[in-house]
């Protein structure tokens, strides 16, 4: 166990700031943040062999923080579902008036990361991963083990369907003549 200490240091001390910036961009709660952390860290651990193995660590340990708080997402969803019987997204306001006076930034980053928490695990990682990690498609399929064809694949499924759920908050923002998104 000690001789892991070295490699700790070489890999998880130089991206521990990355990593808590990850889960915190998707969860935006200290605490849930905190613990979403922990259980990235406990994964990382459990699989330690395979993390020092893999041909780039450290965007198989982005993954792990991603689905840690992805997971802690959905298990926020499902506490909040319990306690209300209202929708967790707030109601879209009449279409005409100016987005920024319907909704603030808080407001707007929890109903997408409701949306994104919504697709498939496979899906949201490689949007998180892509968009917001700016990892490219191809350090992408290999932290998921997978071809770069079928990270493109989850990526465009997942636009598609975030496009789907996003649309009233889309039609609900003006658009500039000529602009297209």
């Amino acid at each position: 166990m000690q001789d892991q200490n070295p490699e700790y240091d070489r890999l998880i001390a130089p991206i521990q700031d990355r990593m808590m910036r990850c889960v915190w961009r998707i969860v935006r709660d200290p605490v849930d943040a905190e613990d979403a952390f922990q259980d990235a860290l406990l994964s990382i651990w459990k699989h330690w062999d395979q993390v020092g193995r893999h041909p780039n660590p450290h965007a198989l340990i982005l993954r792990m923080c991603i689905h840690a708080a992805h997971d802690m997402m959905r298990r926020r969803s499902r506490r909040l579902q319990r306690f209300t019987s209202e929708a967790i997204l707030p109601d879209i306001a009449d279409p005409r008036e100016s987005a920024d006076r319907q909704l603030d930034t808080a407001q707007f980053d929890e109903i997408v990361l409701g949306a994104i928490g919504k697709l498939s695990r496979n899906q949201a990682q490689v949007i998180l991963m892509h968009a917001v990690e700016k990892l490219s498609y191809a350090d992408i399929a290999l932290a998921m083990g997978c071809r770069e064809a079928t990270v493109r694949k989850h990526a465009a499924r997942a636009r598609t369907r975030l496009r789907a759920l996003l649309a009233p908050l889309m039609s609900a923002t003006p658009r500039e003549e000529g602009v297209h998104a």
